[in-house]
């Protein structure tokens, strides 16, 4: 693996490979196709809204070999995927042969609706499921109506929902392999781009993708797979393979009894390879000191990246810790277009990098047909 370093005004590349300047230069931008509206059904009956934005150049000439960016914006009141410029970053990306992926969490923009309020025995609803319906029922406005609500808003939803988010991602990811399945994306190879507290839910959900089949597993009497972790199943080959690497801008520590500091370090202590496998990039505006103290939290004590010779911890190669100069904004208003360098050309760059290391990652057939559920309380998470 080469080893990328970061400098004040550039990334040097080990072995002799190229650096590059933080000035970008102007390059001409093909037209970017209009994203395509989509629709996810998550394990537990709500229908989220997505937008696909198709490269029209994608890697090696083909749609089905390029990798995936997935955008994620910190769930909340006032948030959705229209908030700050998330849709150049899209056209940039799509520019260099990246599809993107961006979706609303449950409860925002257009992903209101309870699809599936109450279920039967065979197949449990919103309500009344064992991995969310606990946390839908105890955190939401009107849990209890006749008949059961079957529209809710973020505005009806308590902070200390928060973790049971990751269910989106389950299904979010289950949405990109069927599309990969299709040929229209290679779901072999997916990063991340997130912003704030999304940065916990993104470690969360590459944690638990770390505990689940790449591909479906065969099972008996043509069951399918209905939660993560499930207990005597072949993890191999590991979903967490395909997340080849995530951005965060400025990572925040929530500040929710159910999501603390030990429990964000225990899911790296478990899961050695979420820290060695997965690179990751952390950009901070240099002018917000709390910005600079969270994001130095994830780098150091979670990830512990500059690593520890005590904890026989080698330093991460890929993994960086970066300030964006001469502004105090943050989270998604990193990638304000007036900042110098861009934001998004140091996005570009870092999974260009990556990419480059990585190499060409084949398309796997992952016969996933239903959405499935992630067990809280299996990763000590109990909202």
């Amino acid at each position: 693996m080469r080893r990328w370093m970061i400098a004040p005004m550039f990334f040097a590349a080990a072995f002799g490979m190229a650096s590059w300047t933080e000035t970008p230069t102007a390059r001409a931008q093909p037209k970017p196709a209009p994203p395509t509206e989509e629709t996810i059904r998550t394990a537990d009956g709500m229908k989220l809204k997505g937008l696909f934005h198709a490269s029209n150049k994608p890697k090696g000439g083909k749609v089905s070999s390029a990798p995936v960016v997935l955008f994620l914006y910190p769930p909340g009141k006032d948030q959705g995927m229209t908030k700050g410029d998330w849709e150049s970053l899209a056209n940039a990306l799509n520019a260099e042969g990246f599809h993107v992926f961006r979706f609303d969490w449950r409860f925002h923009g257009k992903s209101f609706d309870v699809d599936n309020p109450v279920g039967d025995n065979m197949n449990p609803g919103f309500w009344n499921n064992p991995y969310s319906g606990p946390a839908n029922l105890k955190y939401i406005k009107g849990a209890n109506s006749k008949p059961p609500k079957n529209i809710v808003k973020v505005g009806e939803v308590e902070s200390r929902y928060f973790p049971a988010y990751v269910q989106d991602l389950a299904a979010v990811r289950m949405h990109l392999d069927q599309k990969s399945d299709q040929g229209e994306l290679n779901s072999s190879t997916i990063y991340v781009v997130g912003a704030e507290d999304a940065a916990a839910l993104g470690l969360f959900w590459i944690m638990t993708e770390w505990q689940r089949p790449g591909i479906h597993p065969i099972l008996g009497g043509g069951l399918m797979y209905k939660v993560v972790p499930t207990n005597g199943i072949n993890v191999d080959p590991e979903a967490g393979k395909d997340i080849a690497g995530a951005v965060w801008l400025s990572a925040s520590r929530p500040n929710l009894a159910s999501v603390n500091n030990q429990l964000l370090m225990a899911w790296v202590n478990r899961t050695p390879k979420l820290r060695d496998m997965n690179p990751k990039l952390f950009l901070y505006g240099a002018q917000d000191p709390p910005q600079k103290s969270a994001s130095n939290f994830f780098f150091d004590d979670v990830l512990v990246a500059n690593g520890n010779k005590q904890l026989q911890l080698k330093k991460l190669e890929q993994t960086f810790l970066r300030e964006v100069p001469g502004t105090k904004l943050k989270g998604v208003g990193l990638l304000d277009p007036n900042l110098k360098p861009a934001t998004s050309e140091t996005i570009i760059t870092y999974l260009k990098a990556v990419e480059k290391d990585r190499g060409n990652i084949v398309p796997k057939t992952r016969n996933y047909a239903s959405p499935y559920y992630i067990n809280l309380p299996a990763f000590g998470v109990n909202p």
